[in-house]
């Protein structure tokens, strides 16, 4: 049975968005229309880890993320990641990152000081809400966000650009919190008609800090490193553990915008 990674991105979206419970078979093979253990297989094959292994890593990935981008209490954050007690929450967090969530809460400073030291880029933000949008997307594992990988996912799609008016960029994944090799990112167009190979999808709907780059995609990683270097230096707000979106408006201008926690 052949499959590929946009095939099954129903179901990988309906995990995600259901990270915080148990997942059922039926749930899995009525949305997947395969079996419960063809379909293990295939997620095996696509993302090299179980699909238990894959929501626990989402529920201990986003605790890390409210950890350091929230003031929500711990066990609070426990519960809404889907711990109905704050032992067996900093038990597991403790296997996976070898530190407690208080220490990690405490040290986070230290998660970014690799990526943003000697870092002097000024930086002009706003603050604004963003209409929800449709778009049709394909995703990718993009390690560490790779450039090369994520320029051949667009060279794919630009064929096909007479179909869309805006282009964006779904970035899913902390890569200073996940591993380098379970990053994801979507190429994401907008279109009056259905796109095929396309998932559907909303995104934004709510409140974003926005900043831009100028220039080369393969620069942008100095506007990120400005952009939390100015964050950890001065909290004005606190950030959501939701998706990062990159609006490409035209050549070399590419706008980010980060959730704001509600």
């Amino acid at each position: 049975m052949q499959t590929n990674f946009n095939e099954i991105q129903k179901i990988v979206n309906h995990i995600e968005a259901n990270f915080d419970r148990e997942i059922t078979a039926h749930e899995i093979e009525s949305i997947s229309h395969y079996s419960y253990r063809n379909f293990q297989r295939i997620f095996f094959k696509i993302f090299n880890e179980t699909i238990s292994g894959f929501q626990k890593r989402l529920r201990l990935e986003n605790s890390y993320k409210k950890l350091i981008y929230t003031e929500d209490g711990i066990s609070e954050i426990a519960w809404h990641v889907g711990y109905f007690n704050i032992q067996s929450f900093s038990k597991a967090f403790k296997q996976q990152y070898s530190i407690s969530p208080v220490e990690a809460r405490k040290q986070k400073h230290e998660v970014f000081k690799e990526f943003i030291e000697n870092n002097k880029t000024d930086l002009k933000f706003e603050i604004k809400y963003k209409d929800p949008v449709s778009v049709y997307c394909k995703f990718i594992k993009a390690q560490d966000y790779n450039n090369q990988e994520i320029d051949a996912l667009w060279e794919e799609i630009e064929p096909e650009d007479e179909l869309f008016n805006v282009a964006y960029g779904i970035i899913l994944d902390q890569p200073l919190i996940t591993s380098y090799s379970h990053c994801r990112y979507g190429a994401a167009i907008t279109s009056e008609d259905d796109v095929n190979g396309f998932f559907r999808r909303d995104i934004f709907g709510g409140r974003y800090v926005k900043f831009t780059h100028y220039g080369s995609y393969e620069n942008i990683l100095e506007t990120y490193r400005s952009f939390y270097r100015y964050w950890l230096s001065d909290h004005k707000f606190l950030l959501d553990n939701s998706d990062v979106i990159e609006e490409y408006e035209e050549s070399e201008v590419t706008h980010i915008y980060f959730p704001l926690y509600e």
